[in-house]
């Protein structure tokens, strides 16, 4: 039987008592959330429940349409699970399903850029939870597959459309016409993955290290527009057309230094005229790059009128896309069909990631997070209360009338708080 929304379903007949299933995966979510603002706490709650009606034995993309595992999709299912349930089986079991098994005839999901987010992914895995065995169990599938991206490149080691391929990025209106530049971010990082994972291993990373520098100069000597001070789409067309993909991949890898990222923010992603970004897939790295630069009021701010707005709207789930200035069943249409459009995406579920990584501030600063930072953030809240997972068990943070309380069962905590940092002694509140 096709899982469908509830709500529609009609039942004629003379049955006198009907029994229905909720399948989806027994989880117990860690983390919680709740602010001065009661409206943000519900927008936590309705992302996670979007988040587990997804969680299958796999991450899934959504349970109306597709239900198919999509690297991409995955990429930030992983960060959210992290923040959320800390299921580690679960992210293994994705990771390793879209691996598959050599030899790799095509990309990951046939999209460029998915290939490139499952070898980087694979790598935040491990520094997230250190578990070497994975590692040591995937590594070969990640090479694969590696060997497989290299294979497709051209002369100047960029990524190019071949056959068969789907550059795909987000659904935007980007000049796709030649190379283009924020695919080639992904293949730095991606480059920069296999040169740590292979590190990990005790094996040579030299190799990886050298593609990634090679790829960096011909970024900016081929990208690099500075009259317009950004990195255009792409060269071949002569447009030098500029939209926010490649300055917020830029920002999230380090691929610019702190200067280069402050101008792309006041430049290109605070500048209205550079096409604004619909889905919540790519708001999510939007304002990752915002609260990464520390500018979490503006991600705040987009949480209440982005994800609020669908509320609004009656969304019990987050969508898969939207868009405030549609109306109607306008807002339901994708793909051509007049209600295509998923009511229940995955990567919709961001501000879970984005609440307990940049508002209450928790972060593992070594591989297994055997050292973790918690550097809270309130910006427009007055009050935070929360839990974090990490590591093997959470942190828990509290704000309120100008009190900050920190306390977690972990060693290896620091607290970050006025520009002075605290040892967080386990099993022990520490109050600033």
């Amino acid at each position: 039987l096709v899982p469908r929304a509830f709500r529609y379903v009609t039942l004629t007949g003379d049955a006198k008592n009907v029994t229905a299933w909720l399948e989806l995966l027994d989880e117990t979510p860690v983390a919680k959330f709740s602010c001065d603002k009661p409206e943000v706490g519900k927008i936590f709650d309705i992302c996670r429940y979007t988040f587990h009606l997804n969680c299958r034995e796999f991450m899934l993309d959504g349970i109306k349409r597709d239900r198919w595992c999509w690297s991409g999709d995955a990429y930030q299912s992983y960060m959210v699970n992290d923040y959320l349930f800390a299921d580690r089986a679960l992210n293994r079991r994705t990771i390793t399903a879209l691996y598959g098994k050599p030899p790799v005839i095509e990309h990951v999901n046939r999209i460029n850029d998915y290939s490139a987010l499952l070898i980087i992914g694979t790598w935040e895995y491990y520094f997230t939870t250190g578990d070497i065995d994975f590692i040591k169990f995937i590594y070969p599938r990640a090479k694969a597959l590696y060997d497989f991206i290299v294979s497709r490149l051209d002369e100047n080691g960029l990524v190019v459309g071949r056959p068969g391929d789907w550059i795909f990025i987000d659904w935007s209106d980007i000049d796709k016409s030649g190379p283009l530049a924020a695919e080639q971010i992904l293949l730095w990082q991606a480059h920069n993955a296999m040169a740590w994972l292979t590190e990990a291993l005790g094996g040579d990373a030299k190799p990886y290290t050298e593609r990634a520098d090679r790829l960096k100069t011909v970024i900016n000597e081929k990208f690099w527009d500075e009259e317009k001070h950004a990195y255009i789409d792409t060269y071949t067309s002569g447009r030098r057309n500029v939209t926010r993909h490649a300055a917020i991949f830029a920002i999230l890898y380090d691929f610019v230094d702190r200067k280069t990222a402050d101008d792309f923010v006041k430049n290109i992603l605070e500048n209205d005229s550079v096409t604004k970004i619909t889905t919540p897939y790519f708001e999510l790295y939007e304002l990752m790059a915002f609260c990464k630069l520390g500018h979490i009021g503006y991600a705040q701010n987009m949480i209440d009128s982005y994800w609020g707005g669908m509320l609004k709207l009656g969304a019990t789930t987050i969508w898969e896309q939207y868009d405030p200035t549609e109306s109607g069943v306008a807002h339901y249409g994708m793909y051509g069909s007049k209600f295509g459009k998923s009511l229940c995406h995955a990567w919709g579920s961001g501000p879970i990631y984005l609440l307990g990584r940049y508002c209450l501030g928790v972060r593992p600063t070594s591989v297994g997070a055997k050292t973790f930072a918690v550097e809270p953030n309130p910006g427009l809240y007055r009050e935070l209360h929360g839990r974090v997972p990490v590591g093997n068990a959470y942190v828990d943070v509290d704000l309120e009338d100008g009190k900050l309380s920190v306390k977690t069962p972990l060693d290896g905590g620091t607290l970050i708080w006025g520009g002075k940092e605290y040892p967080i002694e386990k099993d022990t509140t520490l109050t600033i």
